[in-house]
């Protein structure tokens, strides 16, 4: 192999090609005209006799001039190379098995057989910019084609020789490629590889130039003409030999194409689960085709289903044959078609879609109907299964106690808009398009089709932030939600707590439609406000009531020394005012610990059967000089009110607290009514109003003043709430109410609006079975003292002996001891009689009731009164509050003292 033929620079492939000269070029499918019309005739083929002659004799073009016999000889060698050239290209087009081979080995004979120093072949591609693409080249061009960029364009990049010949479809020849200015663009990259001269010769079809053949010479003035027309000749045989094969290939492919075609039609008619058919109407129609898939579908061959002209109306479905039949029109051009069900051989029940056209036998004019029978068995199952799937969800959906809904939104609301701008959209265009009848109840409806079609904005608080920021925060997460709550209005323009679980549909870009899940929580959220509102009370409630049992001590001392200060002062009117000042100040004390016990429900009552009417009157008898005569006092007892069970002075209490913050809010004078009557509160008032189901009497009292805002109300029954001037009130009045009712076992309601006054209902439970009882008039009775022996049991020193004192004071004769332990020591080495003990109830170590235990085992005509300044529980605990106990409150004065001993000691 010569050196040029190691130089060639194969492409591996378009892609290579395109790679090192751009996407140029005419390939097979290219805008070029098609070689498939090219004929051997349309080419310029030279004849086969110029190769003979030009061998045999000298061209006239080589014996003009003078004999030169050097010039001769090289140009009549070149002229042979050329013909070899020729002839080994003719060879090479008779045995090339492609298209790109066929390229290749041309360009190698150019180079390697007609010694030229590099040859290539490119094709014109169609594309805006008239780009040339080569397709291969041969012999010294390393990094040449690299270099240039060849155009077919009338450009200056495509005025080349071979962007001319194929723009102009003529032979370009550069004899200098030094000096010819037409070459200068390329002229430096061509002159370093050893290029003097180039011919680039178009390759036709059809007389259009698709591409090009160039030709480079190490010489100047090379491709004289009979050199060129040589050359010429080769590139037409070129350009028919790509168009012949381009001509077989195409029939190869159609050959491909028809054998697939021929197939696929097998498999289609063959292979799919579908009967093909040619037959004649009529339940006795002659079938004269039928495809071997009635074996595979039915169980009977081609050849038992032709023979038997019955075939196909025997095995239909006995319930289908009167509808099959009567779909046969059996009019030309019309389509058949209809669906049902036929049994196969093995007695299984084969649903079939009967697809045919009614056609004219061109031969015999007879009516044929030409067919598919498919197999829709599965899908007419898998119908079925929808159904059943279907009737079980409108089933779920129904029977469901959650309201299920479709909301749809026309038009849809583009995705693209902000959250807010969506919602806004939503609230206009979205409508209820599907729901359950558990919705339509939640929203106060009779049935689902009272809701279907009503407009979003009919079911959502517009304004509530709470919803607004419920649907932008759906929204923003990609319109999905889970148990997030909603604020509604019903049809009754209540509002409503919804729970819900949201996902909704995005199609092109739009939010079309939202599926949701909701569930009526109004009343647990109420219910769960009022436990939060319990508990919060509660805590505050336990505080106070820790803090009273040791203010109760504290006071009983700073009273008791007081009221003997007081007793001893005689005329210093100086030191009696301080004293009386103190002994206000503790009491205004004493009343806060009380009422702080009252808030806290750790008061020590004494409940009675109560008639409600009574308390009520002999209330509304003080009332006028407290709340003044610019407030018009209304009554409206019920007549046949039944007795409930309370403690008359904390009743008192409750209904002096209400009057008085009536009072309160109403300056100016107005409305104060107490009404009384009888409830019966059943299963479900009693979840709204926090009681046990029973019997109750209601207790309501309103006023006309200038009530309170949601805010205020939420804080009305906190201790030390109050929206009072400084100084103009404790804040524990209505505290000290909640208390009082709760611990009778009731409850207390308030409902109030700004401007429009304030109603509060107690509910306080009804004495069953008991008589009622006239509330009899306390009456101060004379203190009396004795001189019968107390023993006197109290842990607290400075408390022990204020006791002493008052009783001592009184002529008693007092044992003391400062435990429990102490006192039964003190008793058992006592000798005399021990009249009464007067004991703490908690103590150190045994507590009272223990001790009293002890005293009544050894002492039984011993009488017993307890002290204490601890909380209902406490007592309860230690047995105190049973019938028969005497039982003595702290804080005391020296005259209750004395009052509780007497009685005591008197069997009273």
């Amino acid at each position: 192999m010569t050196q040029e033929k190691s130089q060639r620079n194969q492409p591996g492939g378009a892609g290579e090609a395109s790679n090192n000269f751009g996407a140029h070029g005419l390939s097979e499918g290219s805008g070029a005209p098609s070689p498939a019309v090219f004929s051997p005739e349309s080419s310029s083929t030279a004849s086969s006799s110029f190769s003979s002659s030009m061998l045999g004799e000298p061209s006239p073009a080589i014996s003009a001039g003078p004999p030169r016999e050097s010039s001769v000889n090289s140009e009549l060698r070149r002229l042979n190379r050329a013909l070899h050239a020729l002839s080994a290209c003719n060879q090479a087009l008779a045995q090339a098995g492609s298209e790109r081979e066929l390229l290749e080995e041309i360009c190698d004979i150019i180079v390697r057989v007609g010694g030229y120093r590099m040859a290539g072949i490119a094709y014109a591609e169609q594309d805006e910019e008239k780009t040339v693409r080569p397709m291969a080249h041969a012999g010294h061009g390393s990094g040449y084609l690299e270099k240039i960029q060849l155009k077919w364009s009338d450009t200056p990049a495509g005025r080349g020789p071979a962007g001319t010949a194929i723009r102009e479809n003529r032979i370009c020849v550069i004899a200098d490629i030094a000096n010819d200015p037409q070459f200068a663009l390329w002229r430096e990259a061509a002159l370093q590889r050893g290029y003097a001269a180039v011919i680039a010769l178009p390759l036709r079809v059809a007389g259009l130039a698709f591409g090009v053949l160039a030709i480079y010479s190490e010489q100047v003035g090379s491709f004289e003409s009979s050199e060129v027309e040589l050359l010429t000749e080769m590139a037409n045989n070129l350009a028919f030999g790509i168009t012949a094969m381009r001509s077989q290939e195409e029939g190869r492919r159609a050959t491909a194409a028809l054998k697939d075609a021929e197939r696929r039609y097998r498999q289609l008619v063959e292979q799919v689960p579908a009967i093909s058919y040619i037959a004649e109407p009529g339940e006795s129609g002659r079938f004269h085709y039928i495809s071997p898939q009635v074996e595979y579908i039915l169980g009977f061959t081609p050849q038992e289903w032709m023979a038997d002209d019955r075939s196909w109306v025997n095995v239909l479905h006995p319930e289908d044959v009167a509808k099959t039949i009567a779909a046969e029109h059996r009019r030309e051009g019309e389509l058949y078609r209809v669906e049902y069900r036929a049994l196969a051989r093995d007695g299984r029940v084969v649903w079939l879609r009967d697809e045919a056209i009614f056609v004219r036998d061109v031969e015999t004019g007879k009516l044929l109907m030409r067919g598919l029978l498919v197999d829709v068995t599965e899908r007419k199952r898998a119908e079925e299964a929808l159904r059943e799937s279907e009737e079980r969800y409108r089933a779920f959906v129904e029977q469901s106690s959650e309201g299920i809904f479709r909301m749809e939104y026309a038009p849809p609301v583009p995705c693209q808009l902000s959250a807010s701008e969506q919602f806004a959209l939503a609230l206009k265009n979205g409508y209820l398009a599907e729901c359950n009848d558990a919705l339509a109840r939640m929203y106060g409806r009779e049935s689902a089709q009272e809701m279907i079609g009503k407009p979003l904005s009919e079911f959502l608080v517009l304004h509530d932030p709470i919803t607004r920021e419920f649907m932008e925060e759906y929204i923003r997460s990609g319109y999905r939600i889970t148990d997030q709550e909603s604020r509604e209005v019903d049809a009754q323009g209540q509002k409503k707590i919804f729970r819900n679980t949201m996902m909704g549909t995005v199609i092109d870009g739009h939010w079309v439609r939202t599926w949701g899940i909701a569930r009526d929580v109004t009343t647990r959220v109420h219910l769960e406000e009022q436990l939060r509102n319990a508990q919060q009370l509660e805590a505050i409630g336990r505080l106070a009531g820790g803090v009273a049992h040791d203010f109760n001590n504290i006071l009983s001392i700073i009273m008791g020394h007081g009221e003997l200060l007081l007793a001893g002062a005689g005329e210093d009117e100086q030191a009696r005012n301080g004293l009386e000042q103190i002994q206000r100040a503790a009491d205004r004390a004493a009343s806060l610990t009380q009422q702080l016990l009252a808030f806290s429900r750790k008061q020590v009552l004494q409940p009675k059967v109560l008639d409600l009417n009574e308390a009520v009157a002999d209330v509304q008898k003080m009332l006028s000089r407290v709340i003044g005569e610019d407030i018009e006092l209304i009554a409206s007892l019920h007549p046949s009110l039944v007795p409930v069970r309370a403690d008359p002075g904390q009743v008192e209490q409750v209904l002096m607290n209400l009057a008085i913050n009536a009072r309160d809010a109403m300056p100016h004078g107005g409305k104060l009514m107490m009404e009384t009557s009888n409830l019966e509160v059943g299963e479900e008032s009693a979840r709204e109003l926090e009681l046990v189901p029973g019997r109750y009497v209601m207790l309501r009292v309103t006023d006309s003043g200038h009530g309170m805002d949601g805010a205020t109300l939420s804080h009305i029954f906190e201790p030390f709430f109050t929206t009072k001037p400084m100084g103009k009130g404790t804040g524990l009045g209505l505290s000290t109410v909640y208390g009082i009712v709760k611990q009778s076992g009731g409850n207390i309601q308030v409902e109030s609006e700004a401007g429009r006054g304030t109603a509060f209902r107690i509910y306080l439970p009804v004495a069953e079975g008991a008589m009622r009882q006239r509330q009899e008039k306390i009456v101060r009775e004379e203190v009396v003292g004795g001189s019968e022996t107390i023993l006197l049991a109290e842990d607290e020193p400075d408390l022990r002996q204020l006791a002493r004192i008052f009783l001592e004071g009184y002529g008693y004769k007092v044992l003391e001891a400062p435990s429990a332990e102490r006192a039964i020591q003190t008793a058992d080495i006592f000798a005399g009689t021990i009249d009464l003990l007067l004991t703490d109830v908690i103590m150190p170590g045994m507590s009272g009731a223990q001790l009293a235990e002890n005293i009544l085992s050894k002492r039984p005509q011993t009488r017993i009164v307890y002290m204490t300044g601890y909380t209902d529980d406490m007592v309860v605990q230690h047995k105190v509050l049973e019938p028969g106990v005497k039982l003595l409150q702290k804080p005391f004065g020296r005259t209750d003292l004395a009052l509780k001993v007497r009685a005591t000691l008197d069997g009273k």
